[in-house]
Order: C-alpha cells, then sequence, then structure tokens
C-alpha cells in the first residue's frame, strides 16, 4: 500500500515536469513562428514601397528575400486593390 502511494508520487511529480517542460518548449516554439512571420511581413512591405518606388523584380528579390513568384503576387494584389483609370 505504502509503495502504491510513493509510485503515485513519483508519476504526479515526473507528469507535472513533462507538462513544465512542454509547455517551455510550446512557447519558444511560438515564439520563433511569431518572429518569422513579422520578419516575412516586413519583407512584404518593403517588397511593396520598392514596387511603387520603381524597382524591378529581381531587384526586389534580391534586397528583401523574397521569392519573384512571391513579389509578383503582391505586385498583382495591389493592381487589384487599385486599378490605374
Amino acid at each position: 500500500m505504502r509503495e502504491s502511494v510513493i509510485y503515485q508520487d513519483i508519476l504526479e511529480e515526473g507528469r507535472e515536469e513533462g507538462e513544465e517542460k512542454g509547455l517551455q518548449k510550446g512557447r519558444q516554439e511560438g515564439l520563433q513562428e511569431g518572429l518569422q512571420a513579422g520578419k516575412e511581413e516586413k519583407a512584404r512591405q518593403i517588397a511593396l514601397k520598392m514596387l511603387s518606388a520603381g524597382f524591378s523584380i529581381p531587384e526586389i528579390a534580391r534586397f528583401t528575400d523574397l521569392s519573384p513568384d512571391a513579389i509578383e503576387q503582391l505586385q498583382s494584389r495591389e493592381d487589384q486593390k487599385y486599378p490605374s483609370e
């Protein structure tokens, strides 16, 4: 009986420790994902400014690390938002 209580205590302690480690890992991964998303959004904003300033797609790709396809998609979305008259 006493042995059973000791094992239950050990299991509970291990569960709590595992839970805390899992939460810490989840927070760290979430932070990294958020930072990456922020960097990507900043690159898109810079690309849009460069497009409006007349830079070529290859130049923008070189400076922002966005793919030419991604830049073309941005350009296409902007053209749809603000069609030329």
